[in-house]
């Protein structure tokens, strides 16, 4: 192998590394929701960062920031950090009374280490 071709691999491989972070980087905003956009019953995708947390033995609350609204976030298990980005997949509950006010009920919480 020539180096030439050395150079060339080492810049395919580089090109391909760079897609593959920018493809990481988009997905969530690809697959997620408007929060303005669920209805109640439905599974939705919705990304953001973690900005408040209750944390119990067997389950976790907390509030995500999607950048144009917060949404409540009920988890049964344990949820990343507060300032974590996260990919969050569950069904939206609007509570009675409030059909403004709306829980996402998550069947899983992905943690996320950068969204674009």
């Amino acid at each position: 192998m020539t180096a030439s071709m050395k150079i060339r691999t080492a810049e395919a491989i580089a090109v391909v590394i760079v897609i593959a972070i920018i493809i990481y980087g988009i997905v969530p905003l690809l697959v997620s929701t408007s929060p303005a956009d669920m209805k109640s019953g439905d599974t939705y995708y919705i990304e953001g960062k973690i900005t408040s947390e209750l944390e119990k033995s067997n389950f976790s609350i907390f509030i995500l920031n999607t950048g144009s609204t917060n949404v409540t976030v009920y988890y049964q298990g344990v949820a990343p950090a507060v300032g974590s980005y996260v990919l969050v997949k569950g069904t939206y509950t609007t509570i009675p009374l409030f059909s403004d006010l709306g829980i996402l009920k998550a069947s899983n919480v992905y943690y996320w280490l950068y969204i674009l």
